[in-house]
């Protein structure tokens, strides 16, 4: 009897549910606080220039600051990106989201396209007459090889008559067709963010320092490096990698990105462990850092026209939230110093 009851306790032991990861927040940055219920949705079409944009609605808005949203060289379809787009839109931002890539476009030409979409929606915007772009709020954010475009296009912003680009988040950057240009044009009143994480690929880790060290005339406390540490204690994870930043609602992009997500299949080969290990594509990556981040700097930035003190020295912006039986995550780590 003693055994059986004791082969029973290791089986529960065994088959005990894992924790659960935190739910996106109810109040504050990130949070599922909105303004707006729902979102508008226009592209332009002109092959190499084509691009995306989407509108905050219900209510809708007279005047709206925007965000340049560049994708990464592998994910160029606005539906990879659509459950930040939602939310920047729901919080009242216009996002524009070009297609820079184009069709048998050279690297070298990529900067330039997401100029000229850029050029070409203020214009057409102004045309539409339905919202009056708020040109004084305006915003870059770029993901892994569109992080480096990011940074890029804002040094090159005075030169080819873009607004002054006064937030600027760079998420995974990533080698690739690109090398950062001299981001000594980024403007001495623009904040910047550099987001990495600890499975990112060694190279694109010491271009996430280069990217911050780079852009010299934004002083130390304008710019801050978010580093995310990876936590495997529940189901699903929290990986830091290259295509955590990206967050489809559509299944099809879901598919896509759990069939890639292979951090773990790599280093265990059981079909299994590899599946129970893979994250969801919105999870607390998002919530957590990509949401709540950019949150954060706009709201510095926009609204309280200060530096980026706050987000370093704040201990809430750290915390990642806890599992579902308490356990905490691991904190973000947040820095001047990198």
């Amino acid at each position: 009897m003693l055994l059986i009851y004791l082969v029973t306790a290791v089986v529960f032991a065994y088959a005990k549910v894992p924790a659960r990861g935190p739910v996106q927040s109810s109040d504050g940055p990130g949070s599922t606080f909105y303004v707006h219920e729902s979102i508008t949705h226009w592209e332009s079409d002109k092959n190499h220039e084509k691009y995306h944009v989407f509108e905050p609605d219900s209510p809708s808005v007279e005047k709206a600051g925007f965000v340049l949203m560049i994708h990464d060289r592998m994910t160029p379809n606005p539906e990879f990106y659509m459950g930040q787009i939602r939310h920047l839109c729901r919080k009242g931002w216009i996002v524009l989201f070009p297609l820079y890539q184009g069709t048998n476009q050279f690297e070298r030409h990529y900067m330039f396209n997401v100029i000229r979409s850029t050029k070409d929606f203020m214009l057409k915007i102004f045309a539409r007459g339905k919202i009056e772009l708020d040109r004084e709020k305006f915003a870059i954010t770029g993901v892994g090889c569109g992080a480096v475009l990011a940074v890029n296009t804002a040094a090159c912003a005075d030169y080819f008559g873009l607004p002054k680009p006064l937030a600027i988040m760079s998420v995974m950057p990533e080698y690739g067709f690109f090398k950062l240009l001299d981001l000594t044009g980024i403007s001495r009143d623009s904040k910047l963010l550099v987001i990495s994480g600890d499975r990112a690929a060694p190279q694109n880790a010491q271009l996430a320092h280069d990217i911050f060290y780079t852009a010299d005339r934004v002083k130390i406390k304008n710019k801050a490096l978010v580093y995310v540490l990876s936590d495997y204690y529940g189901q699903p994870p929290l990986i830091a990698d290259q295509i955590s930043p990206l967050s489809p609602e559509n299944p099809d992009y879901e598919r896509f990105l759990v069939a890639n997500r292979n951090t773990y299949i790599k280093d265990y080969k059981d079909k299994f462990s590899a599946t129970y290990t893979q994250s969801k594509p919105i999870d607390a990556y998002d919530w957590k850092v990509t949401y709540r981040m950019f949150d954060v700097l706009s709201d510095l930035v926009f609204t309280h026209n200060t530096d980026l003190t706050h987000l370093k020295k704040s201990k809430d912006l750290k915390n990642m939230g806890y599992w579902s039986d308490g356990k905490k995550l691991k904190n973000l780590i947040i820095t001047d110093r990198p």
